[in-house]
């Protein structure tokens, strides 16, 4: 009993000391919005458009979200224990992720399409359909997708409550000197529209409301974005 005490508190300790790196990593690695002010889109040509590659999709029952909670709220610095949860949640998804579409795919061609049907002044896009690594570099003007995370089931309370499908994406515009130009982050939630299911509707007949839900989030999401390259979306009411 006390070698096993012995255990728990190495790991416990490991846990903290974990969490606290990773937490220092997350405050400096948040995307902050930042509003297109030239207002000239003409200038911007030539376009590039690419997308990064999308993360499995995590799977969390309200069981597992309750521990994961937990330990989030005992242990100092334990909100980078999500981190452990999300590997944990996205390998519980990994059978769901060979019958979804891929959400980054779905987010960069409703925003290509909307682009073209509510900005008509918008410079023409050339698009790279297949993700690209991290270390993509383009001459010209450069609009990158990046899904931070895709999620359905009981979501823990920081970033969701109950059962829902949630994403979180990043859309960037930089110059050829990789200056950004704009960028917009947009974290869809199915509660905040009314859309919230059960786990198992979710993935029932072949996981048809889970598919539909993500058609809809990235409909909302590319949405979200042309508003605010717009400037319709104030930056400081940015999610």
């Amino acid at each position: 009993m006390k070698k096993r005490v012995t255990e728990m508190k190495k790991v416990t300790s490991l846990l903290i000391g974990f969490s606290l790196i990773i937490s220092s990593l997350l405050i400096q690695g948040c995307a902050t919005d930042k509003l297109y002010v030239k207002k000239d889109f003409s200038s911007l040509a030539p376009i590039k458009v690419i997308r990064y590659e999308t993360p499995g999709i995590e799977r969390s029952t309200k069981t597992e979200t309750l521990l994961i909670t937990t330990a989030v709220i005992a242990l100092p610095g334990g909100s980078a224990l999500l981190l452990l949860n999300d590997a944990y949640c996205e390998a519980r998804g990994k059978e769901m992720q060979e019958k979804i579409p891929d959400f980054g795919l779905l987010v960069m061609n409703k925003f290509i399409e909307k682009v073209k049907n509510e900005i008509p002044d918008f410079p023409p896009l050339s698009v790279e359909c297949e993700s690209v690594d991290k270390d993509y570099i383009e001459s010209s003007t450069l609009v990158a997708f990046k899904v931070k995370r895709v999620a359905y089931g009981f979501l823990d309370p920081l970033r969701g409550s109950g059962n829902n499908f949630t994403s979180k994406t990043v859309v960037t515009m930089k110059d050829p000197q990789g200056n950004v130009l704009w960028q917009r982050k947009f974290v869809y939630l199915s509660e905040n529209f009314d859309r919230a299911k059960e786990i198992d509707e979710f993935e029932a007949d072949d996981a048809r409301l889970l598919k539909e839900e993500m058609h809809f989030a990235a409909e909302q999401t590319a949405a979200d974005f042309i508003s605010h390259l717009n400037g319709d979306i104030p930056e400081e009411k940015a999610i």
